[in-house]
């Protein structure tokens, strides 16, 4: 199992990124906005300590819609499942911009500027989602590697994140999971990557996914 942390500059903070969680898809924002994001940025990011830990495991598709990670049964469903064949072990993980970054957030949040909290909160989901390009950056297996797969999305049951983390130490990298399956800080991340020497990574098909509420989805 591996554990670490790491700091970003303001810089390496992909600020199209920002723009995408904002909800601007492949627009600019206009001039206004952008030069908020900057400022937000570096008033924010250097006080993040982003956090991640992860572990390979074996791992079986059991069905068009069940898998078995280390011996635990979880139901990711079709979607997911789909992208699946050829996969012998998965590399589980979590991730955190921290409670470093909560609490600057919530400092700024208190200034009642709702497009500043706004931004804030974008930051903080880039931020989150960095740890788990850097997770699949650290893979140096020679397997193949899937696009990363979260509870929550393409219909999987945000509850069984109890059953993810049930497989890692108690509070993985500072974060604690709720009765009702939140992670705090807010800005966490949980999931897997498929591996296998058969296994085909495929991009997301989010034509087909009914999550309407999903940040990332595009119109198809």
């Amino acid at each position: 199992m591996i554990e670490r942390a790491f700091q970003i500059s303001p810089e390496e903070l992909p600020e199209k990124e920002v723009w995408f969680a904002m909800g601007y898809r492949d627009s600019v924002p206009e001039q206004r906005i952008r030069d908020m994001v900057l400022e937000i940025r570096d008033d924010l990011v250097p006080k993040a300590t982003l956090r991640y830990i992860y572990q390979i495991v074996e791992a079986e598709k059991l069905s068009p819609r069940q898998v078995s990670f280390s011996g635990q049964v979880f139901n990711p469903e079709g979607i997911i499942c789909s992208y699946l064949n050829g996969m012998t072990h998965a590399l589980l993980f979590i991730g955190t911009a921290g409670w470093e970054y909560d609490r600057a957030k919530e400092a700024l949040k208190a200034k009642e500027d709702i497009v500043a909290d706004f931004i804030a909160d974008s930051i903080g989901t880039v931020l989150a989602e960095m740890t788990v390009a850097q997770i699949e950056r650290d893979y140096n297996g020679s397997q193949t590697i899937s696009m990363p797969y979260s509870p929550g999305y393409c219909n999987w049951d945000i509850r069984e994140q109890h059953l993810l983390f049930s497989l890692f130490p108690e509070k993985p990298c500072g974060v604690i999971l709720s009765d009702t399956s939140l992670m705090a800080p807010e800005k966490s991340v949980s999931g897997f990557f498929a591996l296998g020497d058969k296994l085909q990574r495929q991009p997301y098909h989010c034509e087909i996914c009914k999550n309407t509420r999903c940040y990332k989805r595009r119109n198809a």
